[in-house]
């Protein structure tokens, strides 16, 4: 798991169990409120055998993210996806 802080959100990087396997995944929350956090999929979906291989996938794709929008969509660095 990682973390990365952005000027209005923080994001998150994890693995989190999908049938029978885990998935790769970023959660978004906006700082300063009580919204719930928006979860996105990475590694185009990808179902892991292990816990730690999609953690490790999931910190990748998190160390292309550049900025997280106003909306709280996530935004890539050039090339990244």
């Amino acid at each position: 798991m990682a973390r990365k802080h952005f000027e209005n959100h923080e994001a998150i990087s994890s693995a989190v169990p999908a049938d029978e396997g885990f998935e790769a995944v970023i959660a978004v929350k906006r700082r300063g409120t009580d919204e719930n956090a928006h979860v996105f999929k990475v590694a185009n979906g990808r179902r892991y055998d292990l816990a730690s291989e999609a953690d490790v996938a999931a910190e990748a794709a998190l160390t292309k993210v550049r900025e997280v929008s106003d909306e709280g969509e996530l935004i890539w660095e050039e090339n990244a996806i």
